[in-house]
This record gives structure tokens, C-alpha cells and sequence, in this order.
């Protein structure tokens, strides 16, 4: 119940930052932004209850430790069939997130949109999928994961978390350049392992604790003495960055977040068994992708729709007008959204279904493995590539990036034809006594 109730919490957190953060402007006929981390650093401090990537990290790590345990180790799924659907789940919704955008936008290009306002809403669009690229890779890592597990307990984490430091000391100390993108995967990596170790039993009661306590003095000595700055998401200007890509003190600040968690999941797992509660959470957690997925396009339509026309106020930044001001912002952008989940839930089948698996005659293990390893590959490339520049850099639909993705959609999917067949049960609530942790957690 607490893994749930993490990994739903953590993304409205993620909704809410992207949300107040998104700071439009409209001024002689051109949208701009402002970025009040840089303009009021005083305000860098907000991102620290906002970061929440760090618990969604370890919830996933937890959920797929459980349906490894359940689904592999009980021999009733081989490990590439496993991979083949906790990959395709991610990237099914993914890519009809991808489509319909991509549609959009080149639509908008042939209608005569100017690409200034193509780059400024397909950047809006595409800033929160870098995740998905880190978290397609670290899912298909993970029978390396669980190995690493019972090989090695709790060093498996740690030597991840040594590797951020060697990477940073790298990049910050010896001024070499590029090298700080490994920390996208060990950082978050070690958050997964961590999830992973945290079901294994490893990762409780006192050993919780003196990890949050350890990495909260890291992280003040990380921030107050050493390079790091106070913001946990990226400021304009700061030639050091936390989490773009992921820096010591934010893997300081997602070890305390983790001990916290975990010596407050009992507690949590107490408080959430009601009936009503469980029922919320299990409604929130089966649409908590598309949420996650689909939470910018409302700012674009909403910032396209007020601003031109001036109902939406702009006071002077930093006001307390202004402030009201992104209240009001938010609340309408919650607004329009849950309109449009309203919508995804009723076409769920084609915007929450995973990637179909197609069936190969004469495709042999070893040549399915090769495939999906390359689509694994291909699929995280295409997302971070859209990610990192948008819908339209430079006002031109990246039409590269998007045949990769789609080229390695279609190379996870293959699949030879006998483990085309082997899926798991729709259903965990009719398996007796398997509980939840079997259920969702599980599929």
C-alpha cells in the first residue's frame, strides 16, 4: 500500500512543480517564460518537497522486484518473456503519447503554425519524457538488478552511489566532458536497486533511518561547503545542475528521501487499509502513466488559449499577485486536466495498452534477445532525443528521432511464436491470498 500510495503521490508532486514552474508570459504577440528559480533564488528551496523522481524511482524498483518474484521465480514466465512485458507496458502508452503529438505538430506545420510557436509547445510537451527513457533502460536491466541483489545485499546499491562520485568528481574535478550522463542511469539506478533490496527485506527499520540521517548530512555538506547548488531541478545559468543529469547531492537527497519512505511505509501501510482508500489508490495508480504523460499538453492549450486574449493576469514576478496568479494557474490546468483523463480512461485501450507482441516464424531466443536489446536501445534513444530538444527543434519535426523510436517499438515486440502465448493473468484478485503485492504490483 505504501509503494502505491509513493508512486501516485510522487507524480501529482511532479504535476503540481511542472505546473508552477511553467511560468508563461505574452508580450507584443510572442509567448515567453520566466523562470523564477533564477530570478528569486530564494525560491530554489520549494524544489525540495517537489522532487519526487527520487521515491518513483524506488517504488518502481519495489514493484518490479514483486512481479519478478512472482511471475519468474515461480517458473511460470522465462525472463525474456518477462522483460519483453514490463518493457512493452512502459512503452505502449509511450508511444501513443508520441503519435498523437507527433501528429499534432506536424499537422500544425503544414497549417502554417510559425515555428517559434511549434519549438515553444513541442519543448513544453516533451520535457517531462526524459524519465521514461531512463526507466525503459533500468527496467530491462533489471534480472541484473535482482542478481546483483542476492549476490551482493545492500553493496549493490553502494557501489551505484560510489559510481556518482567517481562520475562527478570526473565532470566537476577533472573537467571532462559528457561523462556526467552515466549518472542518469547509476543515480537512478541506485534508487531502483535500493527499491529492489528495500522488498528483499533488506532496507528496514534502523537501516532505513541511519540512511536518511547519513545522506542528510551528505546532502548539507554537498550544498553548504562543496559545488552543489540548493535547487533539486535544473536553474537556467548554474554551470553546476542536480538533476540534469543527476549530481552526489541529488543522489544525497534521494538516499535521505529513501529512508524516509521506507521508515514510514509501516505507518502508511496502517493508514491506508481501509476499504474506500484502497479503492481510491488502486483507480489513481492504474492512470497515474497517462496522467504523468499527458499533464503539459493542458499548459499549452490553457496558455494558448488566456494569454492572447488576456484574461489570464501577469503581474510583476514575484508579487503577491503573482503568486495568486499561479495558483490560479494551477487550478485551472488541474481543471482542464481531469477533462482530459476523463477522455484517456474512456480510449484506454489504444492510449493505456502496452506494445502488442507480434509473433515471428523461425525467430530463435538468441536472435529475440539481440532484437530487443537493440529496441530497448532505439526506443530510449528516440525519447530522450525528443525529450532533451522537443517536438520541433528549431521549428522541424524530428522526424529521426521518431522512425528510431518507432523502428525500436517494433523490434521489442517481436517475439518468437511460442512465447507470444505465455502472458500473465489479467486478474491477481482472483489468485487466493495473493494479496496485492501479486495484483497490480505484480502484472
Amino acid at each position: 500500500l505504501a509503494v502505491d500510495y509513493y508512486r501516485v503521490s510522487g507524480v501529482l508532486l511532479i504535476v503540481f512543480g511542472h505546473w508552477l514552474l511553467s511560468c508563461v508570459t505574452f508580450e507584443h504577440g510572442k509567448f515567453g517564460l520566466q523562470d523564477p528559480l533564477a530570478d528569486m533564488p530564494w525560491t530554489q528551496w520549494i524544489t525540495w518537497p517537489l522532487q519526487a523522481v527520487p521515491v518513483f524511482f524506488l517504488a518502481a524498483g519495489y514493484a518490479s522486484a514483486v512481479s519478478w518474484t512472482h511471475w519468474r521465480d515461480s517458473g511460470r514466465m522465462s525472463r525474456q518473456t518477462w522483460l519483453r512485458h514490463r518493457v512493452s507496458r512502459a512503452l505502449g502508452p509511450t508511444g501513443a503519447y508520441l503519435a498523437v503529438i507527433s501528429a499534432a505538430v506536424v499537422i500544425g506545420g503544414l497549417a502554417g503554425a510559425p515555428g517559434s510557436v511549434l519549438e515553444y509547445a513541442g519543448w513544453a510537451v516533451a520535457m517531462q519524457l526524459w524519465f521514461l527513457s531512463v526507466y525503459v533502460l533500468v527496467v530491462y536491466l533489471t534480472p541484473i538488478f535482482i542478481a546483483a541483489h542476492r549476490c551482493w545485499g545492500l553493496w549493490a546499491p553502494a557501489v551505484l552511489c560510489l559510481g556518482v562520485a567517481v562520475v562527478d568528481t570526473l565532470e566537476i574535478g577533472g573537467h571532462i566532458p559528457y561523462v556526467s550522463w552515466l549518472n542518469y542511469l547509476l543515480c537512478w539506478g541506485a534508487l531502483y536497486q535500493f527499491g529492489i533490496a528495500w522488498h528483499g527485506g533488506l532496507l528496514t527499520g534502523r537501516r532505513a533511518v541511519l540512511l536518511a540521517v547519513v545522506s542528510a548530512v551528505a546532502l548539507g555538506l554537498l550544498v553548504g561547503v562543496g559545488p552543489f547548488p540548493v535547487s533539486m531541478i535544473s536553474v537556467t545559468g548554474q554551470t553546476i545542475q542536480n538533476s540534469s543529469p543527476p549530481s552526489l547531492a541529488m543522489l544525497a537527497f534521494a538516499c535521505a528521501q529513501t529512508g524516509i519512505a521506507v521508515a514510514l511505509a509501516p505507518a502508511l501501510n496502517r493508514a491506508l487499509r481501509g476499504p474506500r482508500i484502497q479503492q481510491a489508490l488502486s483507480v489513481a495508480n492504474t492512470n497515474v502513466m497517462a496522467l504523468y504523460l499527458w499533464h503539459m499538453v493542458p499548459v499549452v492549450i490553457v496558455a494558448a488559449v488566456l494569454y492572447p486574449t488576456g484574461l489570464m493576469p501577469q503581474p510583476a514576478e514575484g508579487t503577491p499577485a503573482w503568486w495568486l496568479a499561479r495558483l490560479l494557474w494551477v487550478a485551472i490546468l488541474a481543471a482542464v486536466t481531469a477533462m482530459e483523463m476523463l477522455v484517456l480512461v474512456r480510449l484506454r485501450g489504444f492510449f493505456a495498452a502496452p506494445l502488442p507482441t507480434i509473433a515471428v516464424p523461425g525467430l530463435g531466443t538468441v536472435l529475440a534477445e539481440v532484437t530487443m536489446l537493440l529496441g530497448v536501445a532505439m526506443t530510449a534513444y528516440g525519447i530522450s532525443y525528443v525529450s532533451a530538444r522537443g517536438f520541433a527543434p528549431g521549428g522541424h519535426f524530428p522526424w529521426h528521432a521518431m522512425a528510431i523510436f518507432a523502428a525500436g517499438a517494433v523490434l521489442v515486440a517481436l517475439t518468437p511464436p511460442r512465447a507470444s502465448s505465455a502472458t500473465p493473468a489479467k486478474s491477481a484478485a482472483a489468485q487466493p491470498g495473493s494479496g496485492r503485492e501479486s495484483g497490480r504490483l505484480s502484472g
